[in-house]
Order: structure tokens, then sequence, then C-alpha cells
């Protein structure tokens, strides 16, 4: 997921105008800074501000998103693909059209054994 789809959204989509913005709700913001000033690092700019963000800018639920965009599906889908694709051994994988019946029988075979020592 992360070097398929994840990373083609990253490099080839952009929201839109239309496009509903998440955001980080108001007590995460809260907690987030209670535990980076807990934690005693050297914090450049005033920590207070992080939970203390405009309410119209983190914290409020914006109307529900609606689905996925046809197109952004579809670049997720590709870059799913497009690794798995690029998998090692991804190429000597074969359809059962191309298959002799001799080889199908024998893998029948073997997994015919398998479940029956099993049981």
């Amino acid at each position: 997921m992360r070097n398929g789809a994840v990373l083609r959204m990253k490099s080839s989509c952009a929201p839109g105008p239309d496009d509903h913005r998440i955001h980080t709700p108001r007590w995460a913001l809260e907690e987030a800074g209670a535990r980076i000033g807990a934690l005693g690092v050297r914090v450049v700019g005033d920590l207070s501000l992080l939970a203390g963000a405009p309410s119209g800018a983190h914290g409020q639920p914006g109307p529900p998103a609606p689905g996925i965009a046809p197109e952004v599906a579809a670049q997720a889908l590709y870059g799913a693909l497009a690794a798995t694709a690029a998998l090692p051994g991804a190429g000597t994988v074969r359809s059962v059209h191309r298959t002799s019946s001799r080889e199908l029988l024998r893998v029948l075979g073997h997994r015919a054994l398998r479940r029956m020592r099993r049981r």
C-alpha cells in the first residue's frame, strides 16, 4: 500500500478546489501540545499556539466528504498494481489457460494430498 497506492497518490494527485480538507480535531492538537511539552525537547516558537488554533482552522468538522473522485481512485489502483507488478517473481505467474493439463493435474494432486494429510 505504502509503496504503491500511497506513493502514486502523493506524486500524481493534488486536491482540487472542491475537495474537502481534513482537519485535525481540537482534542488531538491539545494532546499533541501537552505531550510535546512533557517530553522536555527544545521547541522553537510558542507551543501553546498549537492547541490554541483559531476555531475555523482546526478542530471543526467540515461537511461529510462525498466519495473519492473516479480519477483519484484510478490513480490509487494504478499505483497498487504497478507496485505489485514490480515485485520479484511477479512476471513468473502463468494463467491457467497457458498451463498444460499435465501440470494442472500435478498441482491438483499435490493439493489433494496435502488436504488429506491435514485431516
